[in-house]
């Protein structure tokens, strides 16, 4: 079975957690998520959340603070996620950001998002990371 490493980022601007959605002509186009990818060879699980991050926003947050691990298999793969938590660092999305939003994280259960992060959103929802915002 192949394994897959993703690494996924939850960046909070005070209550306010950020969310993309995924472009057209992906896999799970137009659900909700929050930014991350496939770890590259040789890549550790944080840089690989600091690269996707940057790539996919345009923000660059070293940062972070790894959160939980999940596992999801699908047939014939298998996909590790980490979660790194963290806040929004100083600056703007670049102008060629996927589409993205600042909600609330109660507001994200009522959208179209990957199932597979939901039981982190609401571990999230339960008990914010950053309990001083």
């Amino acid at each position: 079975m192949q394994e897959i490493n993703v690494s996924v980022v939850i960046l909070y601007d005070g209550p306010l957690m950020l969310v993309n959605l995924r472009p057209e002509g992906t896999y799970f186009s137009g659900w909700w998520e929050w930014p991350g990818g496939k770890q590259q060879e040789g890549e550790t699980s944080l840089d690989c959340a600091v690269r996707e991050l940057q790539e996919e926003i345009g923000l660059y947050q070293p940062d972070l603070s790894e959160y939980a691990i999940e596992c999801v298999e699908y047939p014939g793969r298998r996909i590790r996620l980490r979660f790194f938590v963290g806040r929004r660092p100083p600056g703007d999305a670049a102008a060629d950001a996927l589409e993205h939003r600042w909600v609330d994280p109660g507001e994200v259960l009522s959208m179209r998002f990957l199932e597979p992060n939901l039981p982190v959103l609401r571990r999230l929802i339960a008990d914010p990371p950053f309990q001083d915002d």
